[in-house]
C-alpha cells in the first residue's frame, strides 16, 4: 500500500496520533465532516460540469443557454 509515498506503516503512525490527538468522539465528527465537504464538493462539481454541457451543447446548435426551458412564471401566465 504505496499511497502518494506514504505506506501503511506511516499511516497507521498517522491514524494512530490523530486518535491520541483528538479522542474517539471527535474522530468521528471529523470523518462525518469531512464527509459533507466531499458530498458538498462532488455536487458542486457536477452542478458546473452540467451547466458548461449545456452552454457547449446551446453553442453547438446556436441557441441561448436554457433555452429550451420554461420558468415558473412562464407555467403560470398560460391559459
Amino acid at each position: 500500500m504505496d499511497f502518494l509515498g506514504i505506506g501503511a506503516p506511516e499511516t497507521i503512525l498517522v491514524l494512530l496520533l490523530a486518535f491520541v490527538i483528538f479522542g474517539p468522539k471527535r474522530i468521528i465528527e471529523l470523518s462525518h465532516d469531512a464527509g459533507k465537504a466531499l458530498r458538498n464538493l462532488a455536487n458542486g462539481a457536477a452542478a458546473i460540469q452540467k451547466q458548461l454541457e449545456e452552454e457547449l451543447s446551446a453553442e453547438k446548435t446556436g441557441k441561448p443557454p436554457g433555452a429550451g426551458k420554461s420558468s415558473p412564471t412562464d407555467q403560470e401566465n398560460t391559459p
